[in-house]
């Protein structure tokens, strides 16, 4: 299946379903640079005023984005919570690469959750955020 990432390129990869994801899970890794149209695009979305730097929650965003591109969520799905640990600034132009991998699946009658963790590198290998991210499912034919 051709996807496109946040950069609107193609990326041929496969995509899981929840039912296939298990702890421990790695997403395919995905790298982005952040380019200064990609970063006004994101500081207008969120009417924030630009700088020299990312913004920390736009690395954030991309982190998973590079998790959603390769999972099939159904429709229903929410983002509920998240948090992040910010080690440096990341200057305009920079390379990122994301990790993401699940922690933790839960099933209850209703709906299904998946707690995900997050890592993010410059091209230096250096680590400037982590994080998780809880995410809920709707049981798929349940009726609300």
């Amino acid at each position: 299946m051709a996807l496109l990432d946040a950069r609107g390129k193609q990326r041929n990869m496969p995509v899981i379903s929840y039912e296939e994801l298990t702890p421990g899970y790695e997403f395919p890794s995905a790298s982005y640079e952040l380019t200064s149209a990609l970063i006004s695009r994101y500081v207008k979305a969120v009417d924030s005023p630009g700088a020299e730097f990312v913004p920390p929650l736009a690395i954030g965003a991309y982190a998973m984005t590079a998790m959603a591109e390769s999972v099939s969520f159904p429709p229903g799905t929410i983002h509920a919570s998240q948090e992040f640990e910010f080690f440096k600034l990341v200057p305009i132009g920079a390379v990122i690469n994301c990790k993401a991998k699940v922690v933790r699946k839960l099933a209850r009658t209703m709906m299904r959750m998946l707690v995900l963790e997050l890592d993010v590198f410059d091209q230096n290998r250096e680590r400037v955020q982590s994080g998780k991210a809880t995410i809920v499912l709707p049981v798929q034919g349940a009726n609300a």
